[in-house]
């Protein structure tokens, strides 16, 4: 059985240490801020809790004890480690480093979460960001597991469990070749697109969740000779002419692209709402939140270089 725990503090030992350095009381007390009554009294108490004396006293000096010298070495560890660790407490409080989770679709992943984390890093550049590409499904279960701290998706904002706040709309286009016949036309309609050869994201995605759920209303059906997880894949695919390949405004290649170009989709216009997700009752800590206010005042230009 393991005795009970003493409750020291760290004045206790601060002033144990002050005393063996200097080899005065009035000394320590000078250099702690205290009065040697408060000195003495705190040597007192940390003596009495420990059981032991550390303290050789008499009327010119004082010195440590036989036992006071053997434990020093592990009082001073003490007291650095400790005081180690509220400068870490105090570095994550104010900003000054951290770490944070995000969980997001990989067609956010693509090109929205690099340009606004190249805002936050310059505001907070000791905190350490961990992206997760994930699916809708796998993106909830991490957000209510803890696996992730943050989360930008397509998830309802009905979710009795989450937390979540409009983000963006995002809108479709044909991203194709810049031969491609349909490039001639400032917009397409699914229809057409759907006649030509398409590439598109795999059934498990966001992406191909939205389109699932607009389409049919329109009597319209992808059928894609090619499917891929992550944006870009769709985008190599497309690069090296397999087809054309629905995509939303975040996943878009950048309008100077050599070869690449995109159309806005039409009739319908098929949008995603994305969402910036947090558990209601878990609090987030600074560096999270920091994150989280920072995304939820970022606006996001998709035709900036």
């Amino acid at each position: 059985m393991s005795p009970p725990p003493v409750n020291v503090s760290l004045r206790q030992l601060k002033v144990i240490i002050s005393i063996a350095r200097l080899g005065s009381f009035g000394r320590a007390a000078k250099e702690l801020g205290l009065s040697q009554s408060a000195l003495s009294q705190a040597v007192q108490q940390f003596e009495s809790l420990v059981g032991v004396k550390l303290l050789d006293r008499s009327t010119r000096n004082v010195r440590l004890s036989k036992i006071g010298e053997e434990c020093l070495p592990g009082i001073q560890r003490a007291v650095d480690n400790l005081e180690r660790e509220l400068s870490h407490l105090q570095d994550l409080r104010h900003h000054k480093r951290g770490h944070v989770s995000v969980a997001c679709l990989p067609s956010i992943a693509l090109r929205f979460m690099p340009r606004m984390l190249r805002g936050f890093r310059e505001l907070y550049p000791n905190t350490d960001v961990t992206l997760k590409e994930l699916s809708l499904e796998r993106i909830r279960h991490a957000i209510m597991t803890g696996q992730a701290d943050i989360a930008i998706a397509n998830i309802s904002a009905d979710d009795p469990d989450l937390n979540a706040s409009l983000l963006t709309v995002d809108r479709f286009a044909l991203v194709m070749r810049r031969e491609h016949p349909l490039a001639a036309s400032s917009t397409v309609t699914w229809r057409e697109a759907a006649k030509t050869a398409l590439i598109a994201m795999s059934s498990d995605t966001g992406v191909r969740a939205e389109m699932s759920h607009r389409l049919p209303d329109y009597r319209v059906e992808i059928m894609a000779p090619y499917e891929a997880e992550h944006p870009a894949t769709i985008l190599a695919l497309v690069e090296a002419d397999l087809g054309a390949a629905p995509l939303p405004g975040l996943a878009w290649p950048a309008p100077d692209h050599p070869h690449l170009t995109y159309r806005p989709l039409i009739e319908p216009v098929v949008e995603r709402k994305l969402y910036l997700i947090k558990r209601p009752e878990r609090e987030l800590s600074p560096a999270a939140h920091a994150l989280f206010t920072h995304i939820q005042a970022y606006r996001y230009d998709g035709m900036d270089p």
